[in-house]
């Protein structure tokens, strides 16, 4: 397992060991740290403990102090209700987006990459609970405040579970509205669409909401992709088509792309017309597809393309017919799948 999170106060396991260490302030900051990222991964804002994790503030009493959600409370329901079963949907769009997030199980062996549930595992899923202490809830599910006292128990289930959730499955549509046709190359050509009859083409650029950044970067960040991540397309007629990373920015509401033009607004030209040239695009793959059925493209080129993706690059597609006929190819729905691994702290 890569992911390796940075917990100051600890035995060599990453562990507060009873009767050796004290609770710190540093232990419960890292611990927001930690609920906190995996919060903006699931595109929802971040919880905010500064009132009871604050410099000259006692441990033992502040997360307990308030009578209803006191942080440690807080810390395992956002592990959860928020991050453990995150709503999809968040950043709108038809389809929604994200569509669905799911986290994996990231330990080798025969559970590896089952979908992470709380408790009571159906087939292809694997419970939290049973791998952290072989109940259904965290120990002393119940903290009160004034009367609990916090435990090495309770801030170790807390960094193993935070340790396990660290491999994620995200599923985005990507929209492809850009349409750039070769007979009209100064014109946007709104449609969802590609067509090649072999002398003049529709190609199609469109967009992944991977991640945003108004005004916290939300979504895949400080991330590796995995090789599990794969495009699925599907079309109304048979074709064959390929997909390529889009390296340009792309104004698809102000100013949509031509055949020329990556942004007419700016009067910015793509390097090679139809947006191919090597500063416009990478090849990603190509995929046969049958009408009506999907069809999926992954391997290695996906892999780079989505690491440069989360890792600042535009989340921009291009997709062209590289086969011929005289059919306009409707792209019927057309998602990518992330998988990814967090990288070591920020925990």
């Amino acid at each position: 397992m890569s992911y390796s999170p940075a917990w100051t106060n600890a035995n060599y396991q990453g562990r507060l060991t009873p009767g050796a260490h004290w609770a710190k302030l540093c232990d419960l900051q890292e611990l927001a740290v930690a609920v906190n990222r995996r919060r903006l991964l699931a595109y929802q804002d971040q919880q905010d403990y500064s009132s009871v994790i604050c410099e000259g503030a006692y441990v033992r009493r502040p997360p307990l102090a308030v009578a209803v959600q006191p942080p440690f409370d807080n810390f395992r329901a956002a592990l959860i209700d928020d991050i453990l079963r995150p709503q999809p949907g968040g950043l709108g769009g038809e389809p929604p987006s994200p569509s669905s997030m799911d986290w994996l199980w990231p330990v080798p062996g025969s559970d590896e990459n089952k979908v992470i549930v709380a408790s009571n595992p159906q087939a292809g899923q694997v419970a939290l609970f049973d791998k952290l202490n072989g109940g259904s809830d965290w120990t002393d599910a119940t903290l009160t405040a004034g009367v609990s006292f916090l435990r090495a128990v309770h801030h170790n289930e807390l960094r193993q579970a935070i340790e396990w959730i660290s491999r994620g499955r995200w599923k985005t549509p990507i929209y492809f509205c850009g349409g750039i046709f070769s007979i009209l190359p100064d014109a946007p050509w709104l449609s969802e669409a590609v067509a090649n009859n072999g002398s003049d083409e529709v190609r199609n650029v469109g967009f992944a909401q991977i991640y945003c950044g108004d005004p916290e970067v939300m979504g895949l960040t400080n991330a590796t992709a995995r090789g599990g991540s794969f495009v699925q397309l599907t079309v109304n007629h048979a074709c064959t088509v390929e997909l390529y990373r889009c390296h340009r920015p792309v104004r698809f509401v102000e100013w949509p792309p031509t055949w020329n033009e990556y942004d007419p607004g700016e009067s910015l030209a793509w390097s090679s017309p139809g947006g191919l040239g090597s500063a416009d695009a990478t090849y990603i793959g190509s995929a046969a597809l049958a009408a009506g059925l999907p069809g999926t493209i992954s391997g290695q080129g996906l892999t780079a393309a989505l690491q440069a993706i989360v890792d600042g690059a535009q989340p921009n597609f291009l997709i062209r017919r590289s086969d011929t006929g005289d059919e306009t190819v409707l792209i019927t729905s057309a998602s990518v799948t992330v998988e990814f691994d967090l990288d070591a702290p920020p925990n």
